[in-house]
C-alpha cells in the first residue's frame, strides 16, 4: 500500500495572512451576534481557526529562513465560507470586498500550488530558503 501524498500548498504573504484574519473574524462575530448557532458551529462557518494555524506556520516559516507561509489548498474553504457567511450575515461592504479579493488571489495562487512536507508536526513547503540563518558572536 503507498503512502498517501502530502497536500498541495501554495504561499501567501503576511498582507494576505492578514486578509484572512480580517476576513474571517468579521464573519465570527458576525455570525455570533446575529445567528443562534452553537460556539464551534460559528468558528467552522466563519473559517477564523485558519488563522491561528497560518500564524504557526509563518513562524516556522521565518525560522527555516523562508519568504512566505504556507496554505493548504483545501483551506480556501474556509475563506470561502467565511465570505459567504459575510454575505448572509450582514458583513461589513469593505471587509466583504476584501474577502472577495482574496478569494481571486487565493484561486490564483492554487495553481502554483506544490506538495508539502512537515517539519515538527507544521506544514512546510520545501526548498525555498532564503538565506541561512547567521549567528553572530560578539
Amino acid at each position: 500500500m503507498d503512502a498517501p501524498q502530502p497536500p498541495p500548498a501554495f504561499v501567501i504573504t503576511m498582507d494576505e495572512l492578514g486578509s484572512i484574519e480580517r476576513v474571517t473574524l468579521h464573519a465570527r462575530a458576525q455570525l455570533r451576534k446575529l445567528s443562534d448557532s452553537s460556539a464551534s458551529t460559528v468558528t467552522d462557518a466563519s473559517g477564523s481557526a485558519l488563522v491561528p494555524v497560518l500564524y504557526e506556520r509563518a513562524g516556522a516559516a521565518h525560522a527555516l529562513g523562508q519568504s512566505g507561509i504556507p496554505m493548504l489548498v483545501s483551506e480556501i474553504a474556509h475563506v470561502e465560507a467565511a465570505v459567504l457567511n459575510l454575505e448572509s450575515y450582514a458583513g461589513h461592504e469593505t471587509v466583504l470586498c476584501e474577502g472577495y479579493t482574496l478569494l481571486n488571489r487565493l484561486a490564483f495562487l492554487k495553481g502554483e500550488a506544490r506538495v508539502t512536507q512537515e517539519i515538527g508536526g507544521v506544514v512546510t513547503l520545501p526548498g525555498e530558503a532564503t538565506d541561512t540563518p547567521k549567528t553572530t558572536r560578539s
